[in-house]
Parts: C-alpha cells; structure tokens; sequence
C-alpha cells in the first residue's frame, strides 16, 4: 500500500465549483451529478459547492437527492452578485442550509487590484468592467473593520459556519483573525495564488491565529503552472498539517474529476515526503471539523 493509497476514504472537499459558474461556456467535464458520484464512489465522505456568482443552495440540494450516501454542502460566495457583505443575506443563506460563507472573490478591492478571477471574468462576460468596480475591503483606510464587516461578524457569532477568505488581502485576513472571533473555523484561501500572493510568514502567522492553510490541487496542473506539489508540501510542513485542508478547486473543462484532482495531490504530497498522518489530517481530518454540523 502507498502512502496516499486509500486517501479519500473519508476526506471532505471544501473547494468544489459546479456548472454553470460565471457563464455557460465555462463547463466542466461532467455534470455536477455526475462528478459528486464519483466523489461519492471513491468513498468520500462530503463535497461543498462553490460558486463565485450564486448561492450554491438550491444546486446542492438537487445534487444531493440525485446522489445519496455523501454530503453535499451548499455556500453562498459574498460578492456584489449575491448581495455583497449583507447582514440578512447572510443569515437567509445560513438558514437555508449554507455551510459556507467565502468572503469576496471578484468583487474584493484586492483582486480587482491583483487582476485576480475578476480580470477572467471581465474576458467573458461583457458588461463587467473592473475598472469600473469600487470593490469590496474589509477594512477602512484607517485599518479598522469596515461597518459591514463587522456586521457581519455579529451575524457569524450566532451561526458557527465555516468562513472562507475568498480572495480579500492577506492583511484583511489577519486583521479578521485577530479579533478571535473566526479562530478554528477560518480557511485562508490558497495564499499561494496570484489573486492573494501572501508571503511565508503571513501564512504562518494565519495558522498561529487559529486559520487553515489551503492547500489546493488547481494550481499545481501545468495548465495554471503556479506551484509544484513539492511546493505544496512545503507550506504544509511551513504551518503543520494539523492548520491545513486540501481541495481540488475543481473548475474548468480541462480538469481531471474533483476526486482524481484530490488523488493526484496527494499523490505529489506523499512523493515530495509528506506522511500518511499528515495527509490524513489535511484530506479527512481538518475538513470533516470545519464542516461536522453539515455531514
């Protein structure tokens, strides 16, 4: 048996787009359907779908009466599509059964200023200017919280979900963990990417503040070519397994399906040295904790 033989049984993706996603000329291989059975069939335990544009809420739910024996989790994704940082918004999504709430991807001022996802979006659909876009901050110039934030941090202290960093700035990111009110229940977004590009130390400092460190499968296809999977190891052995989740940010036509995109990283984290311990924190594990009221 190898190292990563067996990994998914039991693991979580907490990173998981659909179809449709931004337009319907971005499709994925295979159905949602068909890509969550597959999940299922290589013995998952749980799959959260993702949307930069729409609650994902009414799609999981269809999804998961399609495909029994694994839970799929909706979420809502705060940009200005769906309401941006909005109190109400937030609780209806909560209290229809969102597990998940990503914090601006498109719509957040640091990936606008990045050319982020909001320059891809800006490639197809028309009408989406960036530079035209006042964008998304968690903070003000002053560096407090903006209201909104903390507003929405009010409505976060009723309901323990998960909270993604979508694609806010890393100095965003610390600021909000600092005020101890997202610890242990924080995914800092793939901060090797181009949209975040945060630094080794602001990871570690992250995970010191009660944040996991994604480490995400996308990026590591020779098709995005923004990290090697020895690079990934790297980070993990940077922050520790135990502050680390894995996920396929299953996406585009040329992906693999989310589970083998799961199976291939770790593959390349086990063959750049990382234990079966430490995979089993960061595909089973350190999922299945941030997740547990939804499985």
């Amino acid at each position: 048996m190898t190292v990563a033989e067996g990994i998914l049984e039991g693991a979580v993706d907490l990173h998981r787009h659909g179809y449709p996603e931004i337009s319907d000329d971005l499709r994925t291989p295979v159905s949602d359907v068909d890509d969550v059975t597959t999940c299922r069939d290589a013995g998952m335990r749980g799959v959260v779908l993702k949307s930069h544009v729409w609650p994902t809420i009414g799609r999981a739910q269809m999804v998961a009466r399609a495909v029994e024996g694994i839970a799929v989790i909706p979420s809502i994704t705060l940009n200005r599509f769906a309401g941006g940082i909005t109190p109400d918004i937030v609780e209806m999504a909560v209290k229809q059964g969102a597990g998940v709430v990503f914090l601006p991807t498109v719509s957040a001022a640091s990936d606008l200023a990045r050319g982020g996802i909001s320059a891809r979006i800006a490639g197809v659909i028309d009408r989406f200017d960036p530079a035209r876009e006042s964008g998304t901050r968690i903070l003000t110039d002053d560096g407090d919280l903006t209201a909104d934030t903390a507003d929405l941090l009010d409505v976060l202290d009723d309901f323990p979900v998960l909270v993604y960093s979508g694609h806010v700035s890393t100095t965003e990111t610390i600021a909000l963990l600092k005020t101890g009110r997202l610890s242990d229940r924080y995914v800092f977004a793939h901060p090797d990417s181009h949209s975040i590009g945060a630094r080794a130390d602001e990871m570690v400092e992250a995970a010191r503040l009660g944040a996991f460190v994604e480490i995400c499968a996308l990026g590591a296809y020779p098709q995005i070519g923004r990290v090697t999977h020895a690079d990934l190891a790297g980070m993990v052995r940077l922050v520790g397994a135990e502050r680390c989740v894995a996920t396929s940010d299953y996406f585009f036509d040329w992906s693999p399906s989310s589970s083998t995109m799961l199976q291939d990283l770790a593959d390349g984290l086990a063959d750049a040295g990382l234990s079966r311990r430490e995979l089993e924190l960061i595909f089973r594990d350190n999922p299945a904790h941030l997740v547990h009221n939804h499985l």
